[in-house]
């Protein structure tokens, strides 16, 4: 079995006295889409910020492309290629839609590339091409949604990570954003991991899975074997 891009191994993360992970080990190889689930509280949130160093763990490593990049700082993860795109959004809204684009590209030096990767987003989310001169916080929460990965990808990640992305969203616009990913990922060979409280709609797009209960990975397989298991659907997918 070749290494694996992103490997966690007993990774502990507090909040002060309170310890949010509890030795979590998870690995996603080159390609995959990974649906990381479970309820509020669980820890997932936590398990990306402890990757992309906003919330250093206290305990165990991190290993990216062979490298251990627990404790690094956010922006030299960047510059590796592992990109998050966070919960809630996080656009600039003051800033136009085009000026939000270049700011995902600002590590990159060819302007001639950042043309060629506007190009390409506005072609994944043509919506966004008929907004570029409006400000971020005047779009919907779904056009917010589809600015946020835009701009992720201007910075041409190797590993994405999403935060909730369907989250307050319409049924139409969630499909819209998940087509998009797996495209993104079918098309680019760009590697996902996938924080979702839609779990059945996450599994739908995810080649493998892992859920987490209070800090720690409880259950993990194939997105087929979950979808396909009664005792796993009435347990974490609502029947």
């Amino acid at each position: 079995m070749s290494a694996p891009m992103l490997e966690l191994s007993g990774v502990r993360t507090a909040y002060g006295n309170i310890e949010a992970l509890k030795g979590v080990d998870l690995r996603i190889d080159e390609g995959e889409i990974i649906a990381l689930l479970g309820s509020n509280g669980a820890g997932k949130t936590t398990t990306l910020s402890s990757v992309t160093g906003l919330t250093p763990p206290k305990a165990g490593r991190i290993v990216f492309e062979g490298e251990d990049i627990r404790g690094a700082r956010t922006e030299s993860l960047v510059k590796k290629g592992l990109v998050m795109v966070p919960e809630g959004r996080r656009i600039f809204p003051g800033l136009t839609v085009l000026e939000n684009l270049r700011m995902g590209a600002y590590l990159i030096d060819d302007k001639k590339a950042v043309e060629r990767d506007l190009e390409r987003v506005f072609n994944l989310f043509p919506i966004l091409a008929t907004r570029s001169r409006q400000s971020g916080g005047t779009l919907s929460g779904g056009e917010q949604q589809m600015l946020a990965i835009s701009r992720s990808l201007m910075g041409r990640p190797r590993m994405l990570l999403l935060d909730e992305p369907s989250l307050g969203l319409a049924p139409i616009v969630i499909k819209n954003i998940f087509e998009t990913i797996r495209k993104i990922n079918q098309e680019n060979g760009t590697t996902i991991l996938l924080v979702e409280q839609n779990a059945n709609l996450a599994l739908m797009l995810a080649h493998r899975a892992y859920i987490m209960t209070t800090g720690v990975i409880t259950l993990s397989g194939t997105a087929a074997e979950f979808l396909n298991d009664e005792a796993v659907r009435k347990a974490y997918l609502g029947g």
